[in-house]
């Protein structure tokens, strides 16, 4: 939607309270007292506190197990540079979507607000992947190019790229039923990217730490999934917003639409995680990787009001240790938030 400034005779209180995520009106000014989307200043400020760079992260013991002979199986470091080439590819893939794709439809400045950091923490996600890279020595070629050799990895890309790119056009704009639901669709395909694409990848680094491997790799590993979960918490507040302030788009097309969407990007992980950690390491095999992403995917499901499909349990109960230990209460919005102390984490 066009901004500008215009004179009315609304009042200050009447314009907030018209305010919408989509389709609302926007000066561009970015006025965010009062808020109307709360959430969204919740999670920004949380956001704020959860600030970090990667220099903080020691990884010369990572460096030190990589090059001891016999220390790292052959698997396990496929599985890791397989793992830190799918990652690198997917924050590049996201911060583009968010700066293009995604922010210039929204009319809530809160949540353009709160979406604009995400995409800052994006974009330190890829320096941080870059920065292992560095550290271990990789050739950056075989590891932000490794799609181009490696099928699966390809086929993943792919379809994640054609997903985010459903609004990409120039021309497209919201405001009908049709465009708005592809809105929704493409906000929904965030859910997916931030809560489900990233998670295998993300076990793997975790399968390792726990094996006594790659602990600052982990680490690193840490404080990106400690973003995502903010991001992933944003995108689900989103689409519930949108779906409350457009009740008429969220029909039984497109429900089904969401559903489809979150169980073919189950299977894509799933055989993406398959390929990636082949006979499996000490820890993970296809059974349980295949239960951990099902039960992921209902969470995903459950997040925006629909109905488990897998009724999965967590194989990996030890994994929120790691990812909710330091982070918040279990009930975001109804407690205190605990005090976020800039670029500390602690392992279990």
């Amino acid at each position: 939607m066009k901004k500008q400034i215009q004179m009315n005779d609304l009042k200050n209180a009447e314009v907030i309270n018209k305010r919408r995520v989509i389709n609302g009106v926007d000066d561009g000014l970015m006025q965010v007292a009062p808020l109307k989307h709360d959430f969204a200043d919740k999670i920004f400020k949380v956001m704020l506190k959860n600030n970090w760079v990667p220099q903080e992260v020691p990884l010369q013991e990572d460096i030190e197990q990589w090059n001891r002979p016999g220390f790292m199986t052959e698997q396990e470091k496929r599985v890791y540079k397989r793992s830190l080439a799918f990652v690198s590819n997917l924050d590049g893939i996201q911060t583009g979507n968010l700066t293009t794709n995604i922010v210039r439809h929204i009319t809530s400045p809160e949540v353009s607000l709160a979406i604009v950091r995400q995409a800052y923490e994006e974009a330190l996600h890829v320096h941080s992947y870059a920065t292992m890279i560095e550290a271990l020595g990789f050739d950056p070629d075989e590891i932000y190019g490794m799609y181009k050799v490696d099928k699966e990895l390809y086929k993943k890309n792919k379809y994640v790229l054609e997903a985010v790119n459903k609004i990409s056009d120039s021309n497209f704009k919201t405001g009908d039923t049709k465009s708005d639901k592809m809105f929704l669709e493409a906000a929904i395909g965030n859910i997916i990217l931030e809560g489900i694409y990233f998670y295998s990848a993300f076990l793997n680094f975790y399968v390792l730490r726990r094996n006594h491997k790659m602990p600052g790799s982990a680490q690193m590993i840490q404080f990106i999934n400690r973003d995502e979960d903010m991001h992933l918490r944003l995108f689900i507040e989103i689409v519930n917003a949108i779906k409350n302030e457009n009740p008429e788009i969220w029909d039984d097309e497109m429900k089904e639409i969401a559903k489809k969407n979150i169980i073919g990007a189950v299977e894509h992980e799933l055989a993406w995680g398959i390929s990636s950690i082949g006979e499996g390491i000490l820890g993970l095999n296809h059974e349980n990787l295949k239960d951990y992403l099902e039960y992921v995917g209902d969470l995903r499901l459950m997040a925006i009001g629909l109905p488990k499909h897998w009724n999965k349990e967590n194989p990996f109960p030890w994994i929120d240790e790691i990812t909710q230990g330091n982070m918040i209460e279990s009930n975001f919005f109804e407690s205190t938030v605990r005090e976020y102390s800039t670029g500390s984490l602690e392992w279990e």
